[in-house]
Parts: C-alpha cells; structure tokens; sequence
C-alpha cells in the first residue's frame, strides 16, 4: 500500500513548497503551517508503518527514498522521526546498519505518558486505585473464563516464586507485577490488558514511596494464592471477587499509612 505525499500546498521543513504543492495559495499558511510539518509528517509515516504491514524490527525506508516518497527536506524529515522516535513508534540505531526501525510496544513508556497526561489533570492516585479497582477483578474473571493450561502452569510458577522471594525486595516486586501481567494475558483482552499495565505502574505507588509491612506482604501473598487458584479452577465469580478484595486492602492501605499521597495528584513515572 503506497503512502501519499504530504498536503499539497504544504511547505517542506526547508521552506520549500513541497513538489505536490499547488500555484498561488498565498494566505494564511506560513509559519504555523511550516511548525506543524515535522508533526504531519510523522503521521504520514505512521500511518505508512501500519498501512504497510510493518512489525517491531522491521526497518523503515532510506533516508533519501523517504525524502523524495514525502516530498519533504531533510531537516523536517529528521524532526518528524525524533518526534516518532519519543513517542515510541520507532527507534533510530547508530552505526552500521543503523537507520530508523519499528520500535517494539513499550508498555512503561505508556504508563510514563499516561501519568503525564494525569498529573496535569490533578488526578489523584485514589482515583488511579478506583480505577483499578474496575479493570483488574473484570480481567481475572475473564482469565478464568478463558485461560489455557499455560497460563495456569505459569500462575502457580509465579506464586512459588513469590512465597520464596524476600519480602518487599526487588525480586518480590517483580514477580508480584509479573503476576498481574500473567493474569491480564491469560484474559485475552489485550485493549483492557493495555490499560491496566499503565494504570498499574501508577497505582502501584512504589515511586511515591509506597512501602509495606511485612504483615501486608503476607497479605499480599495469600490473596495472590486464592486468586490463582480461582482462575484455575475456572471459577471466574471467584476470580473477580478475590482480586476486588485484595486490591480493596491495597487501597486501604495506601489510605490508612500514606493519606499524604492517596488525595494528592499522581506521581510522575521515571522516564528511565
């Protein structure tokens, strides 16, 4: 599928009207037109990425073919694959047989741009913790409904490693998101598994300073078991109603040792 140069009568990022530009068109344009070209081109490049069929890794065209495929100078080239580049569309390598390629999807960077874009809003992390509240118990129980036998052999992997693990150390919060991740593959509902990994990274409140007691990891680690084995068994009301409780007492938690935080706007997730 080819990809349509850009507007014609759109000026490239050299100030030059692009080779498709139309005769005459002397109003208005100018600079705010000339400032969004780099914009409209990483849109045009996108939707080219899609539109072809293209797949993490895949590399994108030269250079030279995309500047005469958009009729665009290479200055506004440039600028429209940094724009692509910070959204996470692609991702420019150096060296030999660098160029830009197809970036993988990075759920972190969605979760960075969604606490963005709530931290602006003054959403507060209680309204994050609400939130979550609705979309993981729907997610366990649609695992229940349809998950295969390796997402079962997986939740009990996790939950070993969990009992196992020292309490509140990096390795426990990596396999207790883990086991969050493994039930929101299991539901097979990959827009609302989206959601929830960049609500999740927020809610979590690790980086506003959330710590735990030893008696709430213990907690935690018995209402991971009961769920598991509600989604094992298929039973997807018990499902639903085991991780509404356990993130119920994560927020009450969160309230009861953290009221500083819970009512204040979102923490900012690190870029890194």
């Amino acid at each position: 599928m080819e990809t349509s140069p850009l507007p014609d009568g759109a000026p490239n990022g050299d100030g030059a009207p692009s080779a498709r530009a139309g005769h005459g068109g002397g109003h208005g344009g100018g600079r705010g037109t000339l400032a969004k070209m780099p914009v409209l081109l990483a849109e045009a490049i996108a939707d080219g990425i899609v539109g072809r069929g293209l797949r993490p890794g895949d590399r994108l065209a030269t250079e030279a073919e995309m500047i005469a495929e958009y009729e665009v100078g290479r200055a506004t080239l440039r600028e429209a694959l940094r724009v692509l580049e910070a959204q996470g569309v692609i991702e420019v390598r150096v060296g030999a047989g660098g160029g830009p390629f197809v970036a993988r999807p990075d759920a972190h960077r969605l979760a960075r741009m969604l606490s963005l874009l709530l931290r602006m809003s003054d959403v507060t992390l209680r309204e994050v913790l609400d939130a979550r509240l609705i979309i993981e118990p729907a997610l366990a129980g649609q695992a229940a409904q349809r998950r295969q036998g390796s997402h079962g052999a997986a939740l009990r992997a996790n939950q070993r490693l969990l009992e196992t693990a020292p309490r509140g150390g990096a390795e426990f919060l990596r396999v207790n998101e883990e086991f969050h991740t493994l039930i929101a593959d299991a539901s097979g509902n990959r827009p609302l598994a989206a959601l929830w990994s960049a609500l999740a990274a927020i809610a979590d409140g690790h980086e506003a300073g959330v710590r735990y007691t030893p008696a709430a990891l213990a907690g935690m680690v018995a209402a991971h078991r009961k769920i598991s084995d509600a989604i094992i068994a298929q039973d997807s009301a018990e499902a639903i109603r085991a991780m509404t409780v356990h993130l119920a007492a994560t927020q009450a938690y969160v309230a009861r040792y953290y009221p500083n935080l819970i009512d204040n706007p979102v923490t900012l997730i690190s870029g890194l």
